[in-house]
């Protein structure tokens, strides 16, 4: 008995140390120090979207000194989104002090999760259900259609067009088409740069892949189907010519359907310049979404 005892006391002490440690909260998500306007740590902007936004934001703030910032993260890392978004927002004091015209576009790609935060002063502007209107209608249906830069970008100006008092919201959200139809039309693609390419392939067998692949790119809906199909259409134009004569050059297959700008190298944000908060506050105004 004695013995059982002590066993169960060890198992009562173990389980109270496991259930302690599962308990503890997890380490907060740092909060990245304020470079830029738009602060893409995923890459998910190509050069000029990003340097093109970060200069409508700059022009709006010099017009009505409103701060509003975008951060587009890989991954909340399994923090709250609402709680992440209120501390990124309440760190950079975005907005002036005592004004608190700031707003935060924050975008976690892997969770797929959105949050327009916006300051005191703007909430009787850009209200709540306006925000989650700016999401559902003009953010989601394009990163539904795999188009992250241009629902950012519609975000953004909707965003910036709501405050100025422009900003008309559709009837029903932009219409994305069906996973299906996307397919369908991927395949098309695929099958039309094949067959052209291979034509081309008879006068040079460098040229096809590259007609082939460049064809299927423009044929496929969206950018990452249309991606996708040129990939495609590239290799197997490639790999048919191989069966063909044989040719004393090999073309390079490193990634001709990109431009090199597409997944940006670059972390900081664009339009720094000394950009700063402007001791703005935050009382949880906005909205939230997914897609």
């Amino acid at each position: 008995m004695r013995l059982m005892g002590r066993a169960g006391w060890g198992l009562l002490i173990g389980w109270l140390w496991l259930t302690g440690v599962a308990s503890l909260p997890a380490a907060a998500l740092d909060v990245p120090p304020l470079s830029g306007r738009i602060m893409d740590q995923a890459h998910a902007l190509p050069l000029a979207v990003a340097e093109r936004l970060s200069a409508d934001l700059a022009a709006h703030e010099a017009k009505t000194s409103n701060q509003v910032a975008v951060l587009i993260i890989p991954s909340l890392e399994g923090e709250p989104l609402f709680d992440f978004s209120h501390r990124v927002a309440t760190t950079w004091k975005l907005g002036r002090k005592g004004t608190d015209n700031g707003v935060l576009l924050l975008i976690a790609i892997k969770d797929r999760k959105i949050r327009l935060e916006v300051g005191y002063g703007l909430e009787g502007v850009l209200t709540d259900a306006r925000s989650a209107q700016i999401i559902r209608n003009e953010i989601v249906p394009r990163f539904r259609a795999g188009d992250v830069p241009a629902g950012v970008t519609a975000g953004v100006q909707a965003i910036l067009r709501t405050i100025e008092g422009t900003y008309r919201a559709p009837e029903r959200p932009a219409a994305t088409p069906s996973s299906s139809d996307a397919f369908a039309n991927a395949v098309f693609a695929v099958i039309l740069g094949v067959v052209v390419g291979l034509l081309f392939s008879r006068a040079h067998r460098v040229l096809g892949p590259v007609v082939g692949g460049g064809l299927s790119f423009l044929a496929a809906p969206w950018v990452i189907p249309a991606v996708i199909a040129g990939a495609v259409s590239l290799v197997l134009v490639g790999l048919l010519g191989m069966l063909g004569p044989s040719s004393g050059s090999r073309r390079r297959g490193d990634g001709s359907a990109f431009d090199g700008t597409w997944f940006s190298t670059q972390q900081g944000g664009w339009g720094g310049g000394g950009f700063s908060g402007g001791g703005g506050d935050f009382g949880g105004g906005g909205a939230s979404g997914n897609w």
